[in-house]
């Protein structure tokens, strides 16, 4: 399942593309799967990478995860609180820089 946060904008006219216009085009269940949609807007073919998403599911997993786990293991080789800036680093990054692709 695709996590989008914010609305996106078409690769080719720039316009927003977000979930509740999708569904009103009947065009929701190609952009969570992943598939080639046509704009709204302009009819040109756009897709939702998985790279974007992978980035921020890596960055919620080590910092709500990993670093408590590491705080309450009482590692010493690694700081606790430098990995959960690491993953909410990650997660920030995976949000500001998810957008959609040229199909």
């Amino acid at each position: 399942m695709a996590l989008v946060f914010k609305s996106l904008r078409c690769p080719h006219c720039q316009q927003p593309i977000d979930k509740p216009l999708l569904k009103q085009h009947g065009l929701l269940q190609a952009f969570l799967k992943r598939k080639p949609f046509p704009c709204p807007h302009c009819q040109e073919q756009a897709v939702l990478p998985e790279k974007y998403e992978t980035l921020i599911s890596i960055g919620i997993l080590t910092a709500v995860i990993l670093a408590p786990l590491l705080l309450v293991w009482e590692v010493s080789f690694v700081d606790s609180k430098l990995l959960f800036g690491l993953g909410a680093a990650l997660a920030i990054a995976g949000l500001i820089t998810q957008k959609l692709d040229k199909a």
